[in-house]
């Protein structure tokens, strides 16, 4: 964080997430600690004069879109065990019998049609200049992070094939921890296809938007993001130079929360 002098991290995970990663947090503190301060709950870390931003990209209209193509059997279920406290487990109802048919690209654009009020709050934050470097994440920063970066990149005016490149690009630097995610995946209700990167995904997604709403910015517009706020963003990130499409350089592993975008 100091190399890249942070200012703002934009935390877009959900709170069953929060749960499994406090979860694997908590016991590693506790092996550290040991037993005798087992009981001591371990709150999330944060770092001093660094300003959180706590986002649930895929929130509660994302969540009523996944529950109205359950079966009513199945939402009786996942109700149940929403009651009994066993959140995860009701969340792997979900992931079995409507996230996993989608796909990485279906949950995309589950996010794209569901989750513009989120989106808005992400970029009113980028378009703050204040904030800035900002970092933001999910969990495997491939899906969610990914979706931002997507549509920050679009807004940059960056290349599809550019914006391909460099999501692909991110796929090697999880494999350390591949196994930790298709164990959650696992609890999740979700197979292994969604720890890994589909070559299409960019541009799906992209042709996605462009058919429901015509393009990028007719996108954007109808979420709240318009012409002003698109234009503070650019500014931010390219510092105010007058730096055209084709002269700007992506840093390798954007995807995996790494927001820095400079001119050649």
């Amino acid at each position: 964080m100091s190399r890249y002098r942070i200012r703002t991290i934009i935390d877009v995970r959900s709170r069953t997430e929060y749960i499994q990663q406090g979860k694997i947090y908590d016991a590693k503190v506790r092996n550290i600690v040991g037993t005798l301060q087992s009981e001591v709950a371990v709150a999330p870390m944060q770092i001093p004069d660094i300003q959180y931003h706590e986002i649930d990209l895929n929130g509660s209209s994302y969540e009523r879109t996944l529950l109205r193509r359950l079966r009513y059997t199945s939402l009786a279920k996942l109700i149940a065990l929403m009651t009994m406290g066993r959140r995860t487990e009701a969340i792997s109802v979900l992931g079995k019998e409507v996230i996993q048919p989608r796909g990485l690209v279906g949950q995309a654009r589950d996010s794209i049609n569901s989750s513009g009020h989120e989106s808005k709050q992400v970029f009113k934050i980028l378009a703050d200049a204040e904030s800035h470097p900002v970092f933001f994440h999910c969990t495997s920063g491939k899906d969610r992070t990914g979706l931002v970066a997507l549509l920050l990149l679009l807004i940059l005016e960056i290349p599809l094939n550019v914006v391909s490149a460099d999501y692909m690009a991110s796929e090697g630097q999880l494999t350390s921890e591949r196994e930790l995610r298709l164990r959650e995946l696992k609890a999740m209700g979700l197979s292994d296809d969604f720890a890994d990167y589909p070559p299409n995904w960019v541009n799906d997604v992209h042709e996605h938007i462009r058919k429901i709403y015509g393009s990028i910015h007719g996108y954007l517009e109808l979420i709240g993001v318009d012409q002003a706020l698109r234009c503070k963003i650019r500014s931010n990130i390219f510092k105010n130079t007058e730096a055209k499409s084709s002269e700007v350089c992506v840093y390798k592993g954007f995807y995996n929360c790494r927001p820095y975008i400079h001119t050649l």
